[in-house]
């Protein structure tokens, strides 16, 4: 069974993971075919909540399933880790050491490539700590004694006796003379050619290992997907983007990002200020960005709303609509995203849970509510629950239809009588005589009554004024995992 059949394919992922692969491959060969050396970045672009994890599962299934050598990083799992090169290099010698073949030779040629790889990336760990020492003279190499001593005094306090400086890279301490800065110049450049040459190692002993993976069963490119980018400390996102870029340069390899990039714009900006160019600068990482189709909400609502287990003895409306429609209808215009709909559905099944009322909560006035809540209403008071169904536009009050339904109208008509109770409504609805059964006076009365006949509480208010105090007690629940 695949993935997408076995996890309920409902965002229709599966051709979109079909074709990301035939373009990669495609892409690569004619990259090699054309003399064009280096590794391949795709970035898989989506709003937060639409399913960019599930597609990179998916993803990650079905090339390994293709024959295709294949890892997964968790980024936001490993930002802890001070360089994303650990947690890369990790997950890929994990995969070389755990790599059986029939053929004991090649099993053989990748330890031994897994070994020099090892050997290479620890060489290079080591400068790239070094090269991260933040070094003031740095920027200063190869001026003379009175330049770098004017450059640190503009960053230093005026209390501040400048004459010596230490390389961070090496603890040395040097006096501040011609001679020294020279020395100091030196041994910077020696450090650099030294950082050329690993990396030029390490790149070839990837390039081995990945070609090392070519069996019968087994064969490149060799597909590195990296997941939930854009949750990272924004430091961290920036340092892996640039480790990708620089240290990965290889043919055969792949790497595949899933990433709101416009919410990691947001985060490197916080980093460089609001004026820099973010967009642009993420560009330059990648070769391809591709946004994932958006999902086809009633379908996914209507699962959502069938596995969230809603106790629909408990939940029902009076107008002649779909639970799944309104559900659907609201969450549009309140502009929820596919992980908010699935809260608001928890939100209205623990509600459901602890109704204790024979009567039924009416869905056309409490998901509205519950829509409201999660995009900031806290409810708190009658005005901000009123402005839900009798939005101001223009100055004026709108009343908020749900499809062709008028459900301000009917929350207009229940109002008065949540001063009330059950008894007194049941009067003061006898009284006035019934309405056309789809006007919705008719049926804020209908909800009264059926709610009136199923408790025949009369000293008791009407259940919808306590909508919002039982939105705010579910809204104070977490999830285990952070929605």
């Amino acid at each position: 069974m695949s993935y997408w059949t076995e996890n309920n394919d409902l965002l229709d992922r599966e051709a979109e993971s079909e074709f990301l692969i035939k373009f990669l491959n495609q892409r690569v060969a004619d990259k090699i075919s054309r003399g064009v050396s280096g590794s391949f970045v795709l970035n898989i672009d989506a709003t937060w909540g639409e399913g960019k994890t599930f597609f990179m599962k998916g993803l990650f299934s079905d090339i390994k399933e293709a024959g295709h050598p294949v890892i997964m990083i968790d980024a936001w799992r490993d930002d802890f880790t001070g360089d994303p090169l650990t947690a890369v290099v990790a997950e890929f010698d994990q995969f070389l050491n755990e790599f059986r073949s029939q053929d004991r030779t090649v099993t053989t040629k990748v330890k031994k490539a897994g070994k020099e790889l090892r050997r290479n990336v620890g060489k290079l760990s080591l400068l790239v700590a070094k090269s991260a020492a933040k070094n003031l003279v740095k920027r200063v190499v190869g001026e003379g004694t009175d330049e770098i001593i004017a450059a640190a005094k503009e960053v230093l306090p005026d209390s501040a006796k400048v004459d010596k400086f230490i390389d961070d890279a090496t603890g040395e301490i040097f006096e501040y003379t011609d001679a020294n800065i020279d020395k100091f110049a030196a041994k910077q450049l020696e450090r650099f050619n030294e950082a050329k040459n690993s990396l030029a190692s390490f790149r070839e002993s990837l390039k081995q290992a990945v070609q090392a993976l070519t069996t019968k069963d087994s064969r490149p490119p060799f597909f590195i997907l990296v997941d939930e980018l854009d949750r990272c400390r924004p430091t961290y996102a920036i340092e892996m983007l640039e480790r990708i870029k620089h240290l990965f340069e290889v043919e055969n390899v792949i790497f595949v990002l899933s990433t709101d990039t416009t919410q990691l714009s947001n985060s490197i900006k916080a980093v460089y200020g609001n004026d820099f160019d973010s967009r642009h600068y993420l560009a330059r990482f990648f070769d391809r960005s591709y946004m994932l189709a958006a999902p086809n909400r009633t379908k996914m609502v209507r699962w959502l709303f069938e596995n969230a287990k809603v106790d629909i003895t408990r939940v029902s409306t009076h107008i002649q609509m779909d639970l799944v429609q309104i559900v659907e209808d609201i969450s549009a215009q309140f502009s929820l995203e596919i992980r908010q709909i699935q809260r608001a559905i928890d939100l209205l099944a623990t509600i459901a849970i602890v109704w204790e009322s024979e009567a039924e909560i009416e869905l056309a006035i409490i998901f509205p509510m519950i829509a409201a809540f999660l995009r900031g209403n806290d409810l708190s008071d009658q005005k901000k629950v009123d402005a839900i169904f009798l939005p101001i536009v223009s100055n004026n009050p709108h009343p908020r239809h749900i499809a062709n339904f008028n459900v301000g109208g009917l929350f207009q008509t229940l109002l008065p009588f949540g001063k009330m109770t059950l008894r007194e409504v049941e009067r003061e609805i006898t009284r006035r005589g019934t309405r056309e059964r789809e006007d919705p006076s008719a049926i804020a009365y209908q909800i009264l009554l059926s709610e009136y006949n199923a408790t025949r509480a009369s000293s008791s208010k009407p259940l919808f004024t306590t909508y919002a105090q039982r939105i705010r007690m579910a809204g104070r629940f977490h999830s285990g995992n952070g929605q």
